[in-house]
């Protein structure tokens, strides 16, 4: 996964949440209004030039989320991946054959972006709480299991009214000017947010 924040986990299905929990206290004051959240990734431009063997991933398909003022929306990338494993071998004995005893566990890869706006009302600018949540499978080269691991990111940003604002950037640009053969570059993308109000 070598999108930033992981919040683009490309090629796995979305589930999208309404609003997750009631608005919180002191949310009393803003206006009952629904919002509209919309999430989009785009490639930053770019005066370089390069090419690779390794065929670059899509971009995330835009998503728009309606959510009450003040409350939580929940956008989530997974995919869960079951793994079966031996746990023991019996070997034959004098009255019972041979036996194995399998074990079955789930794995999930992804990521899951938690929202809540909070629009004061008017021209004023939205104050959106941003939670991002990884999960990822990492292989051990010579243990049966692959290990899980999990990391989380929190973060606020001030979101005018009707304009798209960058929440994460990822990837290595080439310069402008040149010319790369690397198939490791490619163009930046930028993860953007846009909250309106109906």
């Amino acid at each position: 996964m070598k999108h930033l924040v992981c919040i683009l986990c490309l090629g796995l299905a979305p589930a999208v949440c309404g609003a997750a929990d009631p608005p919180t206290t002191g949310a009393a004051a803003l206006p009952a209004r629904d919002l509209v959240l919309e999430l989009r990734e785009v490639e930053e431009g770019g005066g370089g030039y390069a090419v690779g063997t390794r065929p670059q991933a899509p971009l995330m398909a835009p998503q728009q989320l309606q959510v009450r003022n003040g409350s939580q929306a929940r956008l989530s990338f997974a995919q869960t991946t079951p793994l079966q494993w031996v746990q023991s071998v019996q070997a034959p004995g004098a009255l019972t054959g041979a036996g194995v005893r399998q074990g079955l566990i789930w794995l999930q890869a992804g990521q899951s972006l938690q929202l809540r706006p909070r629009w004061p009302g008017g021209q004023r600018p939205a104050t959106v709480e941003v939670e991002v949540q990884t999960a990822s499978v990492q292989q051990q080269p010579g243990r049966e299991l692959p290990t899980q691991e999990r990391s989380a990111l929190a973060t606020t940003v001030q979101a005018p009214l009707g304009q798209w604002v960058t929440l994460a950037r990822s990837g290595q640009g080439t310069p402008p000017g040149s010319y790369s053969s690397d198939a490791a570059t490619q163009r930046p993308r930028l993860l953007q947010l846009r909250v309106t109000a109906p």
